[in-house]
């Protein structure tokens, strides 16, 4: 099982038009609202591809509990479906079915809602900030991951920390988390940006996954594969960097016995662009390395692979948190992996 921690969920509401004009009213074809959080979404994604997971996380008010309504029942719709170990190749050893389990940290305040507006061009995302947490809030949800980490039955195999921070839990917050993970001796990934991308690397994330724009701002390097280089220096094992239609970038940084720089980078990438929908794509890369790097061990190249392959079958779908495993199959031997020059 592998347990995906969401500090800020949200119940995303996704608006499908012909066209998005800014100052103009638009006819919405399609609504979709879907338990939301790029945690949520790394979850439904690893039931998808045969992988137990548990959401969570603070939730709370009347948003929270259509967000936990809505994901029992699509965790519901959702368990037996996996594919079985003859059928799938992206992870061969997922079992036939999975489950997905909810252990939220109850707060006081009201968890927050996304709108996403789709049309064939892309998407425009508009993001509530959250319910301001107190520090018996905080309290709570380090209780609560104890008890997870501690005591929990399955035992979370690895642990992915995924999304923006709400009001009143700063970088430091983070950083105790992920350290109350590691004191458990359980891999975490982390996906974040800003001040908290650098504060989850220093406190000893296995993997850190920004997409490009996110990694310069942190670091304020030049280029993205300098910035993944400064995040591995910073303590992160491996760091895993989207690039858009231009694939990925991972840099894992070897044991620190070796003479060398100790640092191994690969860009990965199909051979043409998929358009549609990017929303989910970051949150299907998290749990695929999840599965694959930090439970399998596979090698950072093979894990890279599939999470391109998942990840452009995650575009084809109208929501964050679903993906197409056939297409992703199809998808799989076309990605070139390469390994690149390091800083």
């Amino acid at each position: 099982m592998i347990l995906t921690l969401t500090p800020n969920p949200a119940l995303d509401v996704t608006y499908e038009v012909d066209t998005a004009v800014i100052h103009h009213e638009h006819r919405v074809g399609r609504v979709h609202a879907s338990p939301g959080g790029k945690g949520v979404n790394v979850a439904r994604v690893l039931v998808q591809l045969g992988r137990d997971a548990t959401c969570a996380g603070p939730l709370g008010g009347a948003t929270g509990e259509e967000l936990r309504i809505l994901l029992s029942a699509a965790a519901g719709a959702a368990e037996g479906t996996a594919e079985s170990a003859d059928e799938a190749s992206l992870v061969p050893a997922a079992p036939p079915t999975a489950r997905l389990r909810q252990a939220w940290t109850a707060i006081s305040g009201a968890s927050r809602r996304t709108v996403t507006v789709v049309d064939p061009g892309g998407a425009t995302g508009f993001n509530e900030p959250g319910p301001q947490l107190d520090a018996a809030d905080l309290t709570a949800l380090h209780e609560d991951l104890e008890a997870q980490l501690g005591g929990a039955s399955p035992s979370p195999e690895a642990v992915a920390i995924s999304g923006s921070l709400p009001p009143g839990m700063s970088p430091d917050h983070l950083a105790a988390l992920i350290s109350r993970c590691r004191d458990h001796d359980r891999p975490v990934a982390v996906d974040t940006s800003g001040p908290a991308l650098r504060a989850a690397a220093r406190a000893g994330a296995t993997l850190v996954k920004p997409n490009a724009h996110e990694a310069l701002a942190a670091t304020g390097a030049a280029t993205p594969l300098e910035a993944a280089a400064l995040l591995a220096a910073d303590g992160a094992r491996f760091v895993v960097c989207s690039l858009g239609a231009d694939g990925m970038l991972a840099l894992e940084r070897a044991a620190p016995e070796r003479t060398d720089s100790g640092l191994r980078a690969w860009r990965a990438a199909l051979p043409e662009p998929i358009s549609g929908n990017p929303t989910g794509a970051g949150d299907s890369v998290v749990a695929v390395l999840c599965a694959r790097l930090l439970v399998d061990q596979v090698p950072l190249p093979d894990a890279l692979r599939e999470a391109v392959a998942v990840s452009a079958s995650a575009v084809t779908r109208p929501v964050a948190g679903q993906i197409d495993p056939g297409l992703a199959r199809e998808f799989s031997p076309t990605v070139t992996v390469q390994e690149i020059p390091c800083p």
